[in-house]
């Protein structure tokens, strides 16, 4: 892989790892149900960074998702790459799916853990709201899948490396019977113009 590649792979992992890593530490900040407290039927929710590391996750997916379309071959529903493979559109397609469903998780999570108030259930209980566990680290997984799937379809598409040689024209007599390995052209030495 060449220079380019390089880079692109090293972005496109340290903003997954980052969208990750943020989605995991929203998972372990959240509000748990033991940290609520009702009083005069409205639920009391103490303060959390899960909100602000939920919204940070998925914007960075969401950045990490522009930089692969933008790199790997912009629009694909528009014009098709001609230099991609059917696997390389599928971890393509794959990436964006992965990115939407994390970044809804990541929004849907964040938002839930930060809702006030609460509501009366079917029963007559008053409950609060509470995000269910593995919401923010499901999310984050697939952020990082998203990244992952990237970068495939990146290298993927990128064409394969051909070596070209450059072989010298050697004109060959045409007629019956010539064979250039037991009778090769001869080559002459260069000629240079005298001195003067």
């Amino acid at each position: 892989m060449e220079g380019k590649g390089v880079i692109f792979c090293a972005i496109v992992s340290v903003l997954g790892i980052i969208s990750a890593a943020t989605g995991l530490a929203g998972e372990f900040t959240r509000v748990k149900a033991d940290d609520i407290t009702a009083k005069n039927d409205e639920c009391v929710y103490p303060s959390s960074p899960a909100l602000a590391l939920g919204i940070i996750s998925a914007v960075i997916a969401i950045i990490t998702q522009i930089y692969i379309s933008l790199t790997v071959g912009g629009t694909r529903c528009c014009s098709k790459n001609p230099s991609a493979s059917p696997i390389s559109n599928s971890f393509y397609g794959l990436s964006r799916a992965a990115t939407v469903i994390a970044v809804i998780l990541l929004f849907v999570a964040a938002a839930l853990n930060n809702k006030e108030g609460g509501q009366v259930d079917s029963y007559g209980y008053f409950t609060c709201y509470v995000v269910k566990p593995g919401i923010f680290a499901a999310g984050a997984v697939l952020a990082l899948l998203s990244a992952v799937f990237g970068i495939a379809a990146y290298v993927t598409a990128a064409p394969p490396t051909t070596e070209t040689t450059t072989n010298p024209a050697v004109a060959y007599p045409v007629g019956a019977n010539v064979d250039p390995e037991k009778s090769p052209a001869p080559f002459l030495p260069q000629q240079y113009p005298p001195r003067q």
